[in-house]
């Protein structure tokens, strides 16, 4: 079977040891630590470790019984390197007490902000690993970026893991395949029936239907795509295997007119069942709301036929509640569809960090 392909779970033991996540300025112990491993065992000057940066970053810690840190390590959220570029993570200051190496405590914190970077909706993370510990990322997936480079006297290279492999922004040339995972999916639920030309349209160039114009509302399309998606699992040529897209609410909708930045709504949530149960769904309805944040929204709206209680077990999961709203669409599928929404609460803080 594949491996997962979804952020692990915030919260794991290695032994003895729990490791908790910490939005801002990380605990005094864990400075501490930061400071004993590369400060005096590796002569990083202090004013390179202190770089200002901490109150921005969520912080991976394992504590021992006292209460002293014994493993540490920092997710910093930068946002794109271009802004026509997926957003990436930054993980660093990886640090484990010389008495507690050996254990599995560095994996421990790593997966713990990969899985805090999931939440953010981030869809990949990099580090720049000290070049003496490039196979240990290696081995947890991480492939090299970038030539080495010399940082505080040690060699270091860039390194990256996607999250979310083969996602990017979907293109009109995917409307096949679009087609496709959405008449699929529909299949598996009685009476659902997907007609392109009477009732969704713009499938027929979802690039162009995601891509707004000036004074329209915003909104986005991402899709997963086999061929590039990896260990996510296999798929037809140009197969599309995920998609989720987001809206802001429109203009006419009085809400929208009082409060614009009272609501966005999640739309065209889809997984292939050949990658279902691996957390892709999450990732994905992460990636949305990472993007309604982005617009100000401070709410996430969504409408779900009746049918798809699969997929209501996921929204409920994620926080997201029944309104007690409910429409008739009057179309094909003769659906009826009910009402979910979830607050959008606002992440740690951001800081530009330097990258390669």
């Amino acid at each position: 079977m594949p491996p997962p392909i979804g952020p692990v779970p915030v919260s794991g033991r290695a032994g003895d040891a729990a490791v908790t996540v910490v939005a801002g300025t990380p605990p005094r112990t864990a400075l501490d630590l930061r400071y004993e491993v590369f400060v005096r065992e590796q002569g990083v000057p202090p004013e390179l470790e202190y770089d200002g940066l901490d109150a921005t970053a969520d912080h991976a810690v394992v504590l021992d019984d006292d209460g002293r840190a014994v493993a540490t390590a920092r997710l910093l959220d930068p946002g794109p390197h271009r802004p026509d570029a997926e957003p990436v993570g930054i993980i660093g200051r990886v640090a484990v007490s010389a008495a507690w190496r050996g254990r599995g405590l560095g994996r421990l914190v790593t997966a713990a902000l990969e899985a805090r970077a999931g939440e953010r909706g981030l869809p990949a993370v990099e580090l720049h690993a000290q070049a003496r510990v490039a196979d240990f990322y290696t081995r947890q997936g991480y492939r090299p970026i970038g030539e080495p480079d010399v940082e505080a006297g040690i060699e270091h290279v860039w390194m990256r893991r996607e999250l979310l492999p083969g996602l990017r922004r979907v293109r009109d040339s995917d409307a096949a395949a679009l087609q496709e995972l959405i008449a699929t999916v529909w299949a598996e639920y009685p009476g659902c029936v997907l007609d392109v030309d009477a009732e969704e349209p713009w499938l027929r160039a979802p690039g162009s239907a995601h891509a707004a114009g000036t004074g329209e509302p915003a909104r986005a399309m991402w899709v997963v795509s086999a061929d590039a998606a990896g260990p996510i699992g296999a798929g037809p040529a140009g197969g599309v295997l995920a998609s989720v897209a987001v809206w802001a609410r429109p203009a006419a909708d009085p809400a929208a007119a009082a409060d614009p930045g009272a609501a966005a709504e999640l739309k065209t949530l889809y997984v292939s069942a050949l990658v279902r149960r691996r957390g892709l769904g999450a990732a994905l309805v992460h990636r949305a709301e990472r993007e309604a944040r982005r617009w100000a929204a401070r709410q996430m709206r969504l409408w779900t036929d009746t049918r798809f209680t699969d997929a209501h077990r996921l929204y409920r999961r994620l926080g997201y509640q029944a309104t007690g709203h409910s429409r008739d669409l009057h179309d094909l599928s003769a659906t009826t569809e009910i009402e979910f929404r979830r607050p959008l609460s606002s992440p740690a803080g951001t800081n530009e960090v330097p990258t390669s």
